[in-house]
């Protein structure tokens, strides 16, 4: 029996924000490890000026999108994603990736892949220096996370019954995580098992310092982080952008990792930058 691909499946869902004319380049933002469009939905309310049209996709395997049996590596959401340009009537033209998290990496890889590529804006990079410290930062996001990472046979067994009474917890789930918006917390259980333990590993667990420093070279990028952001350390990324003339750090000082919800005003302001071209100060990262 055949295996399913990414591209076997309808395109992934997306919703649009902002004008309708001919403007800016199309701007398409990619959400964080189990989250969905939804999570960029204050970014949207403060880029109503915005001249580019916004593009809030569900990643595949996450939120409204298909969630097909595959592994989840890098080249199957990126597959996905060109999937869903195409459909969307974007093929060829030039735009900005924004991605949160998970959603950077997958911003940064797919960027660096494709020519029209205007530049990217990557908030709260995962980027960590050895795959325990990676363990140790993920562990933090949720009891789900941080089994995944140390029993997978208790995970899956959690994931399995939380999934026989998924519409349980997406009505429970704004009680739950009160700290994030509503529809933010109930997409928060849109996604299978393999599609959350498979991008972790494929994705998440692949990235590494090398890896991300190829793709970046030469490219137009801001990188925005939280100062206190506990899952994906600043100074890794600090050490990053040394090295690479076309990038720019913004650190919002009073901010953790989930800036689109907490700062969203700056990391519109970094996408609007990018939309215009503009070029950021070669040298040393900048801090705001």
């Amino acid at each position: 029996m055949k295996r399913a691909t990414p591209t076997d499946h309808p395109p992934l869902f997306a919703e649009r924000r902002g004008p309708a004319g001919a403007g800016g380049p199309p701007v398409v933002l990619l959400h964080g490890l189990a989250a969905s469009g939804r999570y960029w939905y204050r970014v949207a309310e403060q880029s109503g000026d915005s001249r580019s049209p916004l593009y809030l996709v569900d990643l595949l395997g996450f939120g409204r999108s298909p969630w097909p049996d595959v592994s989840y590596t890098v080249d199957e959401h990126l597959a996905a994603l060109e999937a869903w340009r195409a459909a969307a009537g974007l093929a060829g033209a030039p735009f900005v990736v924004v991605g949160h998290s998970l959603g950077a990496i997958l911003a940064l890889e797919w960027a660096a892949r494709r020519p029209a590529f205007v530049g990217a804006v990557l908030v709260g990079l995962p980027m960590y220096r050895d795959a325990r410290q990676a363990r140790l930062r993920l562990a933090r996001l949720s009891l789900l996370h941080r089994l995944t990472l140390t029993s997978r046979p208790l995970a899956r067994a959690t994931c399995a019954a939380m999934c026989r009474v998924r519409p349980l917890w997406r009505l429970l789930a704004p009680r739950l995580a009160p700290a994030f918006p509503p529809e933010v917390a109930r997409d928060g259980v849109l996604h299978s098992w393999r599609s959350l333990s498979g991008t972790l590993d494929n994705v998440i667990f692949g990235t590494t310092f090398a890896r991300v420093r190829r793709a970046a070279a030469g490219r137009l990028l801001v990188f925005v982080h939280g100062a206190r952001d506990d899952t994906a350390p600043v100074e890794t990324v600090r050490d990053l952008v040394r090295d690479l003339p076309r990038a720019r750090l913004l650190v919002a000082p009073d901010a953790g990792h989930d800036l689109p919800l907490s700062h969203p005003e700056r990391v519109a302001e970094a996408i609007r930058g990018v939309s215009r071209g503009s070029t950021p100060r070669a040298g040393r990262p900048i801090s705001d």
